[in-house]
């Protein structure tokens, strides 16, 4: 990957993220046997030669389980009623030849900030059948939940615990400009 900022990769312009087309997600080893995975339905992001900055709601948090749903929602995990909104801040894009793009930025989580590198992927723009410009965006990146506040766990009567520190950041963003 390239060491500098490649800013005409991004173009001119702000990119805002389509909600039809795009997910913002997580992934979360549980209880030590598998992964558990969730999202969020409600977010927005915008790309433009500045940086990445995205903005979920919390309680938009899907884990296709209404009870555990309301359980994240508690102050045990996300604290929706006091802490509504979840926060990528990021820098501008470091893009290579072959799209592959890193950004360091900053998730914000009830409060608490934790510097996060992305990697993934930028297309390049492209018309689709409609006339309309688009590009893709495709980012991951791994953070410690507990470094966010998010803290609340359970013992497993063989040991280790429910939840696992690590937790695996995913977006799959479509673009238009």
């Amino acid at each position: 990957m390239s060491t500098t900022a490649d800013r005409t990769a991004v173009g001119n312009g702000t990119w805002q993220s389509d909600p039809t087309h795009s997910t913002v997600a997580f992934r979360i080893v549980y209880m030590g046997i598998a992964p558990f995975e969730g999202t969020f339905r409600n977010f927005d992001a915008t790309l433009d030669e500045n940086g990445l900055r995205g903005a979920a709601q919390a309680a938009s948090i899907d884990v296709d389980n209404e009870q555990l749903s309301e359980h994240l929602a508690s102050p045990d995990f996300f604290d929706t009623a006091n802490h509504p909104e979840l926060r990528f801040e990021g820098g501008p894009l470091t893009v290579a030849a072959d799209g592959a793009v890193e950004i360091e930025g900053v998730l914000v989580v009830k409060g608490n900030r934790e510097p996060v590198t992305l990697t993934g992927t930028l297309t390049e723009p492209a018309i689709d059948p409609y006339g309309n410009t688009k590009r893709g965006l495709t980012l991951s990146g791994t953070v410690d939940r507990t470094a966010l506040g998010l803290t609340w766990n359970a013992p497993l009567p063989d040991g280790g615990t429910m939840l696992a520190d690590e937790v695996e950041l995913t977006a799959t963003l479509l673009l238009v400009p």
